[in-house]
């Protein structure tokens, strides 16, 4: 059955775009690489109505066999599509609840070298962002890429004072890039939303915008270095991670200069035991960092994946992390971190009502929703998998799964809430891989309950009180004056009833008028889309 989750009115600013034709140009593009490697093979059993399932039926494209195996088809694909498709593979790699191993082991190489771009144009790139040329800003510039990644690339260098750096530098015309597929993939997003019945349990909307704080964040070179600045503070002589130095006089917006690390890659296993590293401890010490980050620093690395992420190991009995690439971070709000550190807190203490109640508190699910009702989902959901030993339960997954089995209640995540939920799996699925045993919530738990009652405590809360005096002063006595006011403003209301109902009838002449020429314009977009699968 086809259901219309999205009015044609909400289609426009998608529709809309400084290049149209460009749009159309990279959309057919997109089509032709859909079909030349057959990813619609890789399609789940979609809900579509019996028009659009004769459509794909009679599809002769659909006769183009299928070369290798699913993971290897998806993997061409994207590269073939460009950095940006990329850089949604990357994501892809990590989403272990929506692939099967197959894909996950080929998107994984994303996160390793990709192809590179001409060291050229990468030297003009620097001089022109820095204003200098590359002699007279380095003692020596390797021309060849040490890596490269889908939004940038990485040379080796040496300052005048001799220390050694890594120079990034964004690919060029990547913003241009961006811009084009970005409005392409929310259009399609769009698109599937208004077809598909099954939009909501694809989760299209939460993934389209993960990639879109992803991809905007990775582009601003500005934004990476004083994120990483600001780690380097909250960790400073800290025996859990390392941050490399930034040189801000040799950064800009498309380039970046840090220090050269020298560390062991977190997934390099058989090193890492050669050097008889304590992996217990460093499992322990990659949960202890996120958790520190989440709710002491509240500021935390939001693209933990391997490729990012290396080992000092000159003491192998007390590792410590190195964590480059700081493009994509995040935060919470006081209420988010207070609300997502109480469920998680009631969560393992099994009182599921209380974990409904901060629910509904938080305005996560719809405020209509019955609190035993949701009481019950929640226990239903979880009782099973509370009762196991803490280490058989993936977390990380546990807490993907919970909030799906409550989508039924109109559940809506912010964006920090999901980078957050992303981070954590990412950080739980690699303590696991370097140490099976690892039981996370043995370190997560005191942390949290500890972090609720020193945030919370009475004292605490009575020194903010006497730090905000002089604020709850100002707004007590301006409180009768803005009542009084308020009364006013509702007495004037009451003259302009008459003129507000004729205001409304026009609006809503218009409304119509408008939603109808909209209605044809996406309808005329969804032929010309079905006309060519």
């Amino acid at each position: 059955m086809l259901v219309m989750k999205t009015s044609p009115v909400e289609l426009l600013p998608y529709i809309k775009d400084p290049n149209p034709k460009m749009i159309l140009i990279q959309f057919f593009k997109i089509v032709f690489i859909f079909w030349k490697y057959r990813l619609d093979l890789l399609l789940p059993d979609l809900n579509l109505n019996w028009l659009l399932k004769t459509l794909y039926v009679i599809n002769p494209l659909r006769l183009i066999p299928a070369r290798g195996n699913k993971g290897e088809r998806l993997f061409s694909a994207l590269l073939s599509a460009g950095p940006v498709y990329v850089k949604l593979g990357q994501i892809l790699s990590t989403r272990s609840d929506f692939f099967d191993d197959e894909i996950i082991n080929e998107l994984t190489k994303f996160q390793s070298n990709l192809p590179t771009f001409d060291s050229n144009i990468a030297i003009n790139i620097i001089e022109d962002d820095l204003g200098k040329s590359i002699e007279e800003l380095y003692k020596s510039f390797d021309k060849k890429p040490l890596a490269a990644a889908s939004i940038a690339q990485v040379h080796e260098a040496i300052l005048f004072s001799g220390e050694e750096v890594v120079v990034k530098v964004i690919r060029p015309n990547i913003q241009k890039e961006i811009s084009k597929n970005l409005g392409l993939i929310k259009l399609i997003s769009k698109l599937l939303n208004f077809l598909l019945a099954d939009a909501q349990r694809l989760q299209l909307k939460e993934l389209v915008q993960e990639y879109e704080i992803v991809i905007q964040g990775e582009v601003n070179l500005k934004r990476e270095s004083a994120n990483t600045r600001l780690t380097a503070e909250y960790f400073e002589n800290s025996n859990l991670l390392y941050v490399p130095k930034v040189f801000p006089e040799f950064s800009g917006s498309q380039t970046l200069t840090i220090e050269k690390i020298n560390g062991i890659p977190i997934t390099d296993f058989k090193t890492l035991d050669k050097l008889e590293v304590d992996r217990k401890l460093l499992s322990e010490r990659g949960v202890s960092i996120f958790f520190k980050q989440v709710f002491e620093d509240n500021f935390f690395h939001a693209d933990m994946h391997p490729g990012n992420i290396f080992v000092d190991t000159s003491n192998p009995k007390s590792p410590t992390y190195i964590n480059v690439d700081y493009a994509i971070c995040g935060s919470l709000s006081d209420q988010e971190q207070f609300f997502i550190g109480k469920m998680l807190s009631e969560m393992f203490s099994q009182n599921f009502k209380a974990v409904a109640e901060t629910m509904i508190k938080a305005g996560w699910v719809d405020t209509k929703t019955s609190p035993l009702e949701l009481e019950i989902t929640v226990r239903t959901f979880l009782e099973p998998i509370i009762e196991k030993p803490f280490d058989d339960i993936n977390f990380g997954e546990m807490l993907f799964q919970f909030f799906d089995s409550t989508r039924k209640y109109n559940l809506s995540l912010p964006p920090s809430l999901l980078l957050l939920e992303k981070t954590l799996i990412n950080i739980e699925g690699l303590g696991k891989q370097i140490y099976p045993q690892l039981d996370l919530w043995v370190t997560a738990k005191p942390f949290i309950q500890e972090w609720i009652k020193a945030k919370y405590n009475p004292a605490r809360i009575f020194k903010k009180i006497h730090d905000d005096a002089g604020f709850l002063i100002e707004k007590a006595i301006n409180l009768p004056s803005q009542i009084a006011n308020l009364f006013d403003a509702v007495d004037k209301m009451e003259n302009y009833t008459a003129e507000l109902q004729d205001l409304r009838k026009e609006v809503k002449k218009s409304e119509r008028r408008n939603s109808w020429q909209l209605f044809a314009l996406a309808f005329l977009l969804i032929l010309i889309i079905f006309a060519v699968i």
